[in-house]
Parts: C-alpha cells; sequence; structure tokens
C-alpha cells in the first residue's frame, strides 16, 4: 500500500506533469486527458444517443480524411461517395472495406500532412498472419488510447499504480528491461514483469514465491499462459492469496477451460480484454460474473460486422486517428455480434470474440468449422494443448500435448467426435511436447492452408 500510495499520489501526477510541459508529449496529454473525462462523462448515454455522438464524429473523421488523406480522396472520387453530405450509417457501410494490403499499398498516401513528422509514432501488428502491418500514430490516438487502457483499468479497481504483475511478452522481453528509464517506470507505475514464453514448473514455481511474496492486486497475463499457470497452482494444491483484486487476460482468446480454471485457482475476478497492435483497445468485460460481453470503447473506435450473420468479421473505424486515419479497418477477427447490428452501424457490445477470420477448418463443399468448436470437442479429456493444422488438400493433423490420464481410448474418441464434425476428410492425431507459437508469440489453435474464396 505504500509503494501504491506513492506512485497515484506522487509519482504519477509528477509524471504526467512533466509530459504536459514537454513540447513532443503536450499534444498527447491532452488528448489523454479528453479522453478520461469524455468516458466518465457519456457512460450513462443511452444507445440512440450513443449512435448520435458516433455519426457526428464519424462525419468528422471522414471529412478530414476527404481533406488531408491522399488515399481517401481516390476512394471517395472513385465510389461516388460525398463526405461533404450528411450522410448516414447505411451511407457509409457502402465505402470498400479497408484491407492490411491496402494500407501497405498506399504508403505514405494514408499518412496526415497536417502532423508534424516528429510527432508521429511507428507502431505495427505482430506479424501472425504474414508481414507486419505498419500503422503511424498521431498524438491524438496515442491520448486516446492510453485513456481507454486507463479508463478501463480504473473500472475494475485496477489503476495505474496499484501492483500490478504483467505475465506478458510480444515483442517485449521483460528480460531486458535493464535500462535505468525502464526500471524507473516500472517503479513509477508500481508493476513487475514475468515473461510468459519460457515456462517450466520450475518457474511456475519460482513465479508462485514470488507473488505470493508480493501479493500484486492485479496480473495481466496473456489468456494460455495464465490458464497453464493455474493448472500448476491446482496441480500442487496451493492455495494463493494474489491477485488481491482480479485477473486481466488479454493477446489471445481466452478458452472457457482456461477462464474456469483461473477462477477456480485463484478465485479472483477474470476479465477478458480485446485489442490489437493496431487499433489498440476495442472491448473490455467488465462484470465476469454477471455477463461475458465485452463493452466497446465507442468514444474511440466504431466496431461493426461486415456482414448481417450474428457472428461475423469485425471492421474498425478510428475515431481520434490523426496520423493514419482507417475506416472500415479489417481487424482479421470474427465476433459474435447482437441480433440487430448491420454493417456500417456501430456495436456497442458483442458477446464473444469467436477467433482469426483464417481459423476455420473448411469443407470441400464451402462450409466450414470455426476454431471455436474445437475447445468444447476437446474439454471432456485430458489434453493440456492442441493445435490443429489442416493442410492444402483438406487433410487435418490434430497436434495434442497431453495431461496425465491421456490414453489411446481418448485418442481415437477425440478422433471419432472430430470424424463427425468434419465428414470426409482425412483425419490424424499427433502426441508432441509442445505446441509452436506464432510470429508474434501467440498460441493459434486451429490454422488452415486451404485457400478459400
Amino acid at each position: 500500500m505504500i509503494h501504491e500510495t506513492l506512485s497515484r499520489r506522487i509519482l504519477l501526477p509528477a509524471g504526467r506533469l512533466r509530459r504536459r510541459m514537454h513540447p513532443a508529449r503536450r499534444q498527447a496529454e491532452a488528448a489523454y486527458a479528453q479522453g478520461m473525462s469524455a468516458r466518465v462523462a457519456l457512460q450513462e448515454l443511452g444507445p440512440e444517443q450513443r449512435r448520435e455522438l458516433v455519426l457526428k464524429r464519424l462525419r468528422s473523421v471522414v471529412r478530414k480524411a476527404a481533406d488531408q488523406i491522399p488515399y481517401y480522396r481516390e476512394v471517395f472520387n472513385r465510389t461516388g461517395f460525398d463526405p461533404r453530405a450528411d450522410f448516414s450509417f447505411d451511407d457509409f457501410a457502402r465505402l470498400p472495406v479497408l484491407e492490411r494490403d491496402d494500407i501497405r499499398g498506399a504508403g505514405k498516401d494514408l499518412i496526415s500532412k497536417q502532423i508534424s513528422p516528429e510527432l508521429l509514432i511507428k507502431d505495427a501488428t505482430g506479424g501472425s498472419t504474414g508481414t507486419p502491418t505498419e500503422v503511424w500514430l498521431g498524438p491524438e490516438e496515442i491520448g486516446w488510447r492510453e485513456s481507454g487502457l486507463e479508463y478501463s483499468m480504473q473500472r475494475i479497481g485496477a489503476p495505474t499504480g496499484v501492483s500490478t504483475a504483467f505475465f506478458w511478452g510480444h515483442n517485449l522481453d521483460p528480460i531486458n528491461r535493464d535500462s535505468l528509464r525502464d526500471r524507473y517506470h516500472d517503479f513509477e507505475t508500481n508493476r513487475r514483469w514475468f515473461d510468459c514464453f519460457r515456462l517450466s514448473p520450475e518457474v511456475f514455481e519460482n513465479y508462485h514465491r514470488q507473488f505470493e511474496d508480493w501479493k500484486p492486486a492485479c496480473i495481466v497475463a496473456y489468456a494460455s499462459a495464465a490458464g497453464h499457470f493455474a493448472g500448476y497452482i491446482l496441480e500442487r494444491g496451493y492455495k494463493p492469496g494474489y491477485p488481491t483484486r482480479c485477473f486481466v487476460t488479454g493477446a489471445e482468446k481466452l478458452l472457457p477451460a482456461h477462464r474456469d480454471v483461473i477462477s477456480q485457482a485463484f478465485k479472483r475476478p477474470v476479465h477478458e480484454r480485446y485489442g490489437s497492435r493496431d487499433v489498440g483497445l476495442m472491448g473490455f468485460q467488465y462484470d465476469p460474473d454477471q455477463t461475458l460481453d465485452f463493452e466497446i470503447d465507442w468514444p474511440n473506435v466504431l466496431v461493426e460486422p461486415e456482414t448481417n450473420d450474428p457472428l461475423s468479421p469485425i471492421l474498425v473505424t478510428k475515431l481520434h486517428a490523426d496520423g493514419m486515419p482507417m475506416l472500415r479497418y479489417r481487424i482479421g477477427d470474427v465476433a459474435r455480434f447482437p441480433a440487430g447490428n448491420a454493417p456500417g452501424h456501430p456495436a456497442f457490445v458483442l458477446h464473444e470474440i469467436v477467433g482469426r477470420e483464417g481459423a476455420r477448418l473448411w469443407l470441400p463443399d464451402g462450409r466450414w468449422v470455426m476454431s471455436e468448436e474445437l475447445p468444447h470437442m476437446l474439454k471432456d479429456y485430458s489434453v493440456k494443448e492442441f493445435m490443429c493444422v489442416q493442410r492444402a488438400d483438406y487433410s487435418v493433423q490434430l497436434q495434442i500435448v497431453p495431461r496425465n490420464g491421456f490414453s489411446e481410448e481418448n485418442k481415437q474418441r477425440i478422433l471419432d467426435t472430430i470424424g463427425v464434425n468434419l465428414p470426409g476428410l482425412e483425419l490424424s492425431v499427433s502426441i508432441v511436447d509442445e505446441i509452436p507459437r506464432t510470429a508474434a508469440n501467440k498460441w493459434q489453435p486451429v490454422v488452415s492452408e486451404v485457400k478459400h474464396d
């Protein structure tokens, strides 16, 4: 509590003041403050009031794109879209989808010339689906992104400054956070980093002891790593006194089995958040004991379904992207949308993030099975982790890391179960020691090499 008081009352306010004084950070800090206050003020608005505000903001974003971005001037001219008109959400839905290849091809034509180059920050996707996609963030987007993360953590009682363990990874190597600047920032924010990529029973035991001594209020973790750690805690019969407030998972889809084992091991709420490197935070589960719906960060992003189907690819429009506007951007994930949502119209809730768009197992007749079905098929077996790979000839190999108790009978029953759902395909099960991660070090449970329109 002493460190939390020091961070929240002295170090963090001093850091904010210092950044407000710095010319390169001043605009981003102003946007951060605006984003925090706006979310608080708008939280209680009803759906129609939200729609009116989003449409007003969207028209402003589109008109700025027409004035400042060569790529969008060409798109609007080519499609006959009039950005000066008081267009509707249905009109907006007629704009073409922005693909990652479009961003790579447009290059500088997607970057605003109104933002000084020294104020732009380059970011990129993790590259899990191929070549990383570079995006450029201006100060307004930077501030709104940061405030979205902070606002969500404040709502669940774990704001910056409370003791937080990051059981994390990605391109950041927590082992090498040795610079004076990094160490001060970690002290200022009261956080510590724990590598979630190089794991073993010995590593889990070491982490457990460190957590037990420190007792962090919150653990922010890769979903699969948190699930495996919770499994270790249960196997050892430990009764952890941490985290004292909650878990937050991200980076990967949180499977129901992992949520169950984390809840069982730690007896704390497990919040799942949904975001990406190229967009930032998009959705958050604020009250997982009551609902697993994701509340969309609608003041900052317009999230829409690409189709009218309840299960649809996600399209995102950034509402504060001053450096690189992105309209109707295909994020690469599929979600379960509430009934009544339509292309072009903002969704304020998502029932479920199903998985990556490419994470489908295809049948030769064009039908497909989403990756979400695999965990349900395997939940009754002693499976620690799995990966399902479909080759270009439609054959399917299921790689399994077994737990104690996995038998040949289990293997045959899994083959039988999958065979019912994937009739006519050549199937095999392979027992492996570990499942490979993507280029972004994420677990991808289903990969298909089938090329399908």
